[in-house]
């Protein structure tokens, strides 16, 4: 059956943007860069050490035609450390830190409008 979720995508409108904003702004890893065709390539990214990768997709291929929430959520220790790092790198927070029954929770944008959220225990 089944040993882990490989790879999702999110549907960007530069790939090489797209690219650039993830590795030097969030943090990720190039994981793997091949053409598909004249137009668009494989691109994946992953944070460091992670089994799921992030397939940056030309939007509208690969079911990533959809802006607004993902459904992805990343995972941090410290949400106020993160936030504050996200936004003095210019980041957008759609959400501010906010402490939930479930955890802290804050969500942000890409580039490309697509939104994250960003979960961490509660302490």
């Amino acid at each position: 059956m089944f040993t882990k979720i490989g790879t999702i995508s999110v549907g960007v409108s530069d790939q090489d943007k797209a690219l650039d904003f993830y590795v030097n702004t969030l943090g990720f890893e190039k994981i793997d860069d091949q053409p598909m065709s004249e137009t668009e390539r494989w691109l994946e990214i992953a944070l460091p050490g992670a089994q799921t990768h992030i397939m940056l997709s030309l939007r509208g291929r690969m079911g990533s035609d959809k802006t607004g929430f993902t459904g992805y959520i990343l995972n941090t220790d410290n949400i106020e450390a993160t936030c504050e790092t996200l936004k003095a790198r210019g980041v957008t927070l759609t959400k501010e830190p906010s402490t939930e029954p479930w955890g802290k929770w804050a969500q942000f944008t890409d580039l490309d409008g697509n939104e994250f959220g960003i979960w961490a225990p509660a302490l």
